[in-house]
């Protein structure tokens, strides 16, 4: 299978900056619904939908039963609603101050979430110890795509899901997220998205493959709300309404990839500590 791009090779650092300490930064704004990330509180319901649809038909209906893992989960945007439903959900993310603030408002919630420290690149779980891992607007920040598909397939078990949302790397999105959202509207904050490290659906797929999970044809992630009402809400920074599923993935798109079976009898180990270098 030939290599396409990013499934073939971790990017530069030094050649495609990215600001992700900003998410380190923002504290309770996490999850203030008009805050800084307001347009991931719109994208949310149609997130965690897709989420729990997609488990429930692959893996199941017992939402208690399922080990989920959410890797790069921010402030538990994701993660907490997930466990509201009554999945077993650990988020994990690299920033220690997102991670206190999810935990804190998980607290205050009365939700029962694990959060850890830790990287996409080195789970800190066993070898097949995950029934889903989400990682939601995760993958376009991460400089090493091949490892942390990698570390994904490692941590779950035979059958197990990733289920993921991102952004396609093509002219659309460059004028979309970039141009208007990051430089001219300012929805997203500057730099914390690099065009370079938008990922084309065929690139993940071929990456993907790579370590034995199959890619299900992914969908498009949008705003439902006609364009027109669209630009208004973004000019006046007002919510952008609800998102939904779409046939074009030229800008954001959701999908879900399948690890493929093993012996049926294989018994998944028990989520574990697993031994890692210093992150920082």
């Amino acid at each position: 299978m030939a290599a396409t791009g990013r499934d073939s090779a971790a990017l530069d650092p030094a050649s495609a900056a990215i600001d992700n300490d900003y998410y380190s930064a923002i504290g309770d704004s996490w999850w203030d619904p008009q805050g800084p990330l307001r347009a991931l509180h719109d994208m949310n319901p149609a997130r965690v939908d897709y989420f729990d649809r997609t488990v429930r038909k692959l893996l199941g209906d017992d939402r208690s039963a399922l080990r989920v893992l959410d890797v790069g989960c921010g402030g538990g945007l994701m993660s907490e609603p997930l466990a509201a439903l009554g999945y077993r959900v650990t988020g994990l993310d690299l920033s220690e101050g997102s991670v206190h603030t999810a935990r804190a408002h998980a607290e205050a919630s009365g939700i029962e979430v694990t959060y850890r420290v830790g990287s996409a690149y080195e789970l800190p779980v066993a070898d097949g110890s995950v029934d889903a891992v989400l990682m939601s607007d995760v993958l376009e920040h991460l400089h090493d795509l091949p490892t942390a598909v990698a570390e994904v397939a490692r941590a779950l078990r035979p059958g197990g899901v990733l289920v993921f949302d991102t952004i396609n790397r093509t002219a659309a999105s460059y004028l979309m997220a970039i141009v208007v959202l990051e430089r001219l509207l300012r929805v997203i904050h500057p730099g914390t998205h690099n065009w370079r490290m938008f990922i084309r659906p065929q690139e993940l797929r071929t990456a993907l493959a790579r370590c034995g999970l199959t890619l299900a044809a992914p969908r498009g992630l949008a705003p439902t709300a006609p364009p027109h009402r669209l630009l208004a809400a973004l000019l006046r920074r007002r919510p952008l309404g609800d998102f939904g599923l779409t046939s074009s993935t030229a800008v954001s798109y959701i999908g879900h990839a399948v690890k493929s079976p093993t012996d049926p009898t294989d018994t998944p180990a028990e989520p574990d500590e697993r031994p890692r270098r210093a992150e920082r």
